[in-house]
């Protein structure tokens, strides 16, 4: 290789580091900003923007209704649900204030720490209680009696505890979702929308045996009996790549589409092939993956867009590749 060309070739490296450098920095200075699922270093939990129904527990024992979604991203989803945040006068000053439901876990540079859930006391995520943070959503914490709440040493030892692979999803593609959940969600099955629980996919369970139509026949399907689990694509990096669920084709999970996997569960996918047509896994071709906007080919099979774009971080070597082969075109 010539002096000049590994010149060149210095230069753009140079140049697309920097680049990088800018792009970390940048990333590094925004990091605690706050968008709708939370700061980057606490995000919001749960499955969003989902139809239905849930259940909360609110002072005195009583339970009022709420959206299923409730606490997947920042909101202040008591104003006017809480019966001490629907009159128009004298109403607290938290009824209005932003929260979510958070994995205490993964939240950094968050003060005051987040708190176990009053609302849904007996719920997990990931093996672990689900806490609550008005400071992810920059909001003021009137609502939570002086003093009451965790610590760190409260909150290390709720992460040190052993999760049970088998109910939440494998070491390498953790279920997503809260669990248990009272009340209902509305899903898509063949078109028509039916009622699920609200807590579906939050864990490794067989959710259609009991509650999707085709399973309630006395031959039903063998994938009536496999369970399965949402998860979160980016932080899924089991042998088998999950899939863009069909269910809630317009929910989210911190701002990303909701995807499903079996395997994390150990359970046998005879679903997909004949119950999910536009799954990009069954784009057998370029072209064909390419007319789903969900989907993307990675060179090999279709999959999820955010599999191939989002998650892997490969635009980074292929923006090395798109700077350097113009260059060493245009020298030789």
């Amino acid at each position: 290789m010539s002096a000049m060309v590994k010149s060149v070739l210095i230069v753009t490296a140079a140049a697309v580091c920097s680049e990088a450098a800018v792009l970390r920095i940048n990333n590094f200075a925004n990091r605690s900003s706050v968008g709708p699922h939370g700061k980057k270093t606490c995000p919001c939990i749960g499955i969003d923007n989902v139809e239905g129904e849930t259940m909360a527990t609110i002072k005195g024992g009583k339970k009022v209704p709420y959206p299923a979604d409730l606490g997947a991203h920042c909101a202040a989803w008591d104003s006017g649900r809480n019966p001490e945040c629907t009159g128009k006068e004298g109403q607290p000053s938290w009824c209005e204030a932003k929260w979510c439901y958070v994995d205490p876990c993964s939240c950094e540079k968050v003060s005051p720490y987040p708190k176990p859930s009053l609302y849904m006391p007996n719920s997990e995520f990931q093996g672990k209680p689900v806490h609550f943070s008005y400071a992810t959503c920059d909001g003021m914490d009137s609502y939570s009696e002086t003093g009451a709440g965790s610590d760190m040493h409260k909150i290390e030892k709720t992460c040190a505890v052993d999760v049970d692979s088998a109910k939440w999803g494998q070491e390498d593609c953790r279920c997503v979702g809260v669990f248990p959940q009272e009340g209902h969600l509305m899903v898509d099955v063949k078109g028509k929308q039916t009622k699920f629980p609200a807590d579906t996919g939050s864990k490794c369970h067989t959710w259609e045996a009991d509650n999707h139509p085709d399973c309630k026949s006395g031959s039903p399907p063998s994938w009536c009996n496999q369970a399965w689990c949402y998860v979160d694509p980016c932080k899924c990096r089991s042998a088998t790549p999950p899939k863009t669920s069909s269910y809630v084709p317009h929910a989210n999970y911190q701002g990303r589409p909701v995807y499903y996997s079996y395997a994390s569960c150990g359970g046998k996918d005879t679903w997909t092939d004949g119950e999910h047509k536009n799954a990009c896994v069954n784009q057998k071709s370029k072209d064909e993956c390419g007319k789903l906007s969900k989907c993307a080919w990675d060179g090999k099979e279709c999959l999820g867009k955010e599999l191939v774009q989002v998650c892997s971080g490969a635009w980074a070597a292929k923006a090395i590749v798109a700077l350097a082969v113009p260059l060493l075109a245009f020298l030789y």
